[in-house]
């Protein structure tokens, strides 16, 4: 009976070991930013966030996640390179130019910016990892004329001047 309790405490030790995420102190953070600036062919402009994480404490194989706008996104894990990832789209018509503020968070984080969000707090109480800013320049809708319009505007000219110098030769 005791063999059995020492195998479980040891068990729950390890479990408890294992299953706690390390914490990341001073991170410095490196990272590359797109968005999608073509609306002529797609229905959702793309944001992608591509970072590298290193810790002062050494910390390794983090579980982070994603604050953007109200809504949380897991950080994947690159298998190549020791980076993570955060991806989201936006519908055409609602995605603005300007500033996303991307908030960073480790496991505490998470759980904090979760209970946060249960209790009806305020999200950006919480001290994020740290946060990117991913600048939207905007996406391109077409031209304001287009290219049909100003031939038919151009051939209706020339009709135009070509019928009303007719007229002027045969008066």
């Amino acid at each position: 009976m005791a063999a059995s309790r020492c195998i479980l405490a040891a068990l729950v030790l390890i479990f408890v070991n294992t299953c706690s995420g390390e914490t990341c102190e001073k991170p410095e953070v490196t990272h590359k930013l797109y968005t999608t600036t073509d609306g002529l062919i797609v229905a959702n402009i793309a944001f992608i966030a591509e970072f590298d994480v290193k810790c002062r404490n050494g910390a390794k194989d983090l579980a982070l996640y994603a604050d953007v706008n109200g809504k949380v996104l897991p950080a994947v894990r690159s298998l190549d390179t020791s980076g993570y990832q955060v991806s989201w789209t936006e519908e055409l018509s609602k995605a603005a130019s300007g500033e996303y503020v991307i908030r960073i968070y480790d496991d505490e984080g998470y759980t904090a910016l979760r209970k946060a969000q249960r209790t009806g707090e305020d999200a950006k109480s919480v001290t994020p990892l740290f946060t990117l800013n991913v600048h939207h320049p905007g996406t391109y809708h077409g031209a304001w004329v287009q290219s049909e319009f100003v031939a038919v505007l151009v051939a209706v000219l020339l009709w135009y001047f070509a019928y009303s110098s007719k007229m002027k030769l045969q008066a």
